[in-house]
């Protein structure tokens, strides 16, 4: 997780979402399980927008997304209804954390970090190898991992290849060093690892804090 930038609301919400938030009401209503339209709030111009402000990773665990993702709500429409098509509510999920995520009864979107918030994700989480943790025990990261299941072994595995692309990468450029300094060029495919665009970008930029270049 990394933090992001929410970009202006699309034009399809700014001039639809009043109306398609009636009807939803209206049908629900009527019938209480009645779900919002997916390709409303999933509107293709809501996912390319979203798609932009994560770099085309999933919000929560960087996971890089072959297509859009899913749209997933912060705070589920179930617990939330009102919110069903309100822009600072549509996130950009994998299938994994929009499928594991609890319920906001069970943790609080307010006890986790927000990555459209205020909260640095680099103060509250940390890894060990490929395992995410609580940085110093940081509640807010113990949450967070909680929510969304950030410790699920689909991720670590990921995680792990993404770390054997890196130590490949490192051995590569020690071989052709012959025990001279980095170049600049050098320094910088190193860095590249830890770019917003890069999956995982949070555990990369975390290694590299403790390297000296």
């Amino acid at each position: 997780m990394i933090h992001l930038e929410r970009l202006p609301e699309p034009d399809v919400l700014q001039q639809k979402k009043d109306r398609w938030l009636q009807r939803f009401l209206e049908r629900k209503a009527d019938n209480p399980g009645t779900r919002p339209s997916s390709r409303q709030y999933g509107h293709a111009e809501v996912r390319r927008t979203l798609a932009a402000m994560s770099y085309h990773k999933c919000f929560y665990c960087e996971t890089k997304l072959a297509a859009d993702g899913e749209v997933d709500h912060y705070i589920k429409v179930a617990e939330e209804p009102r919110l069903a098509f309100d822009w600072e509510n549509l996130y950009q999920s994998c299938r994994g954390c929009n499928r594991h995520k609890l319920d906001n009864t069970a943790v609080p979107v307010v006890e986790c970090i927000d990555p459209c918030g205020d909260d640095d994700p680099a103060a509250h989480l940390a890894f060990e190898d490929e395992i995410i943790t609580a940085k110093g025990g940081s509640p807010k990261g113990f949450r967070t991992i909680q929510k969304y299941s950030l410790d699920r072994s689909e991720l670590d595995q990921s995680r792990i290849k993404a770390l054997q692309r890196f130590e490949k990468t490192l051995r590569k450029l020690h071989e052709r060093r012959d025990n001279r300094p980095l170049t600049g060029a050098e320094k910088e495919i190193i860095r590249r690892f830890e770019q917003p665009d890069r999956p995982f970008s949070l555990m990369f930029h975390i290694y590299l804090a403790d390297i000296v270049l």
